[in-house]
């Protein structure tokens, strides 16, 4: 039995759902990566971007309650820690999709505008294993920015 979407993941569906495609399937796997299929051929995985470090003591990654990042460097940091986790997570079933994106769930700057957008992307990003990667503001009006 397939999980019930949580709201990241009900957000980056409406997302989705305005881009030009024939099918998006949930979990075609079961609860297991990718979290969307577009196509049969495009998997999707979603996370939410918020404040974020890695604990010393096991290496696994903790999320932590904060407010708006002031500090761009420290955004791109959150940003590439995502990346990064996901990129590990997706390994074992990577070689069955044709591509893959990551969708972020913007939680962070409560809204980026594009000049905010282009400050981040001048540090550039290791994107591994993603073909895009796309920030979403969580809620409103859809703003993504495609890495």
């Amino acid at each position: 039995m397939k999980r019930k979407e949580n709201a990241d993941e009900i957000r980056a569906k409406q997302y989705l759902q305005t881009l030009p495609h024939t099918k998006l399937e949930y979990e075609p796997l079961g609860n297991v990566t990718p979290d969307f299929l577009i196509d049969g051929k495009i998997a999707v995985e979603v996370r939410r971007l918020n404040r974020n470090y890695k604990s010393k003591s096991n290496g696994n990654i903790v999320s932590i309650e904060a407010p708006i990042i002031d500090n761009i460097d420290e955004l791109h940091k959150n940003i590439q820690l995502l990346i990064d986790e996901k990129d590990e997570k997706i390994d074992k079933n990577f070689p069955v999709y044709e591509e893959w994106w990551l969708i972020l769930v913007d939680y962070i700057t409560n809204g980026m505008d594009t000049q905010a957008f282009e400050k981040v992307k001048i540090i550039p990003f290791k994107k591994q294993k993603f073909t895009k990667v796309i920030i979403l503001s969580h809620d409103g009006n859809f703003r993504a920015f495609k890495l």
